[in-house]
């Protein structure tokens, strides 16, 4: 069982209080995942957001070519995966697999958005929370890009 201390120290509800942590920890489960084994597929309805508990997860962008484009990888105890679910159009907008036999939490995200509702407070520091984590994974992708860009210079006579 996880428990509202273990959740605080998670990037999206670090700025929760107790209460509000066992709200979402009501309408949550720990699930397992095997190898291989995709979570959800990109472009699919968006119900649930997930933290690793342990385990590593593959996040993965469909392209044009027959084989995906690996966008992230979520390898660190309590990082957040399936965002899309707390946002509109509440699809998922990359496929998640297990690289290794993984622990996630699985949280119902229908009941976080209204919640985020209802308690706007809670809401305000969940987005905030949210735009955060975004903003520091689109960094690091430009930070990837970037470098592969200049690995390829290098080896262009």
């Amino acid at each position: 069982m996880i428990s509202a201390e273990w959740l605080k120290k998670t990037d999206l509800f670090s700025a929760l209080d107790e209460s509000h942590l066992n709200i979402i920890l009501s309408h949550s489960s720990v699930e397992s995942c095997l190898d291989k084994i995709p979570i959800f597929h990109q472009g699919e309805e968006a119900h649930r957001l997930y933290i690793l508990i342990e385990g590593v997860i593959g996040l993965t962008v469909k392209t044009g070519e027959k084989a995906d484009f690996m966008t992230s990888t979520i390898d660190k105890e309590g990082s957040v995966f399936g965002m899309p679910s707390l946002l509109e159009p509440f699809r998922y907008n990359v496929t998640a697999t297990c690289l290794k036999p993984s622990k996630v939490l699985m949280i119902e995200a229908d009941h976080i958005r209204k919640r985020m509702e209802q308690d706007t407070k809670m809401g305000m520091e969940i987005m905030k929370k949210l735009a955060l984590i975004y903003f520091n994974r689109l960094n690091e992708m430009r930070e990837g890009v970037s470098k592969l860009i200049k690995m390829f210079k290098s080896k262009v006579p």
